[in-house]
């Protein structure tokens, strides 16, 4: 639960054309999913709340690409380090990908 006692679920992701924050209101096709785990919510429980837009590497359709890991130095922008798409396997790599961004920090600060 969040700090006021809600339960909340999510994300639902689905490619768009054009960047566009507001908020699907087509409840069905995701309280289907809810409901496999939770019987007892209702379509009636759920409210849609926020949207965002979450980078990827590939459309629909495309090859499975790997995630980047980049020093944004040579775009003018020192000390930022860019993690671009890391979704599976990101938690499983994700202690080698903090022993990368560590050595580029290091780097950067020497």
């Amino acid at each position: 639960p969040d700090l006021t006692g809600r339960i909340k679920f999510g994300p639902n992701a689905f490619y768009v054309d054009e960047i566009d924050y507001s908020v699907e209101s087509e409840k069905e096709p995701f309280w289907r999913d809810v409901v496999k785990y939770f019987p007892t919510v209702k379509l009636e429980d759920l409210h849609p709340e926020m949207a965002g837009i979450r980078s990827k590497l590939q459309g629909p359709g495309d090859p499975v690409r790997d995630f980047v890991i980049k020093h944004e130095e040579d775009k003018g922008l020192p000390g930022f380090i860019n993690l671009i798409g890391i979704e599976s396997p990101g938690l499983t790599a994700s202690p080698a990908i903090a022993e990368m961004v560590s050595n580029i920090v290091k780097e950067y600060l020497d």
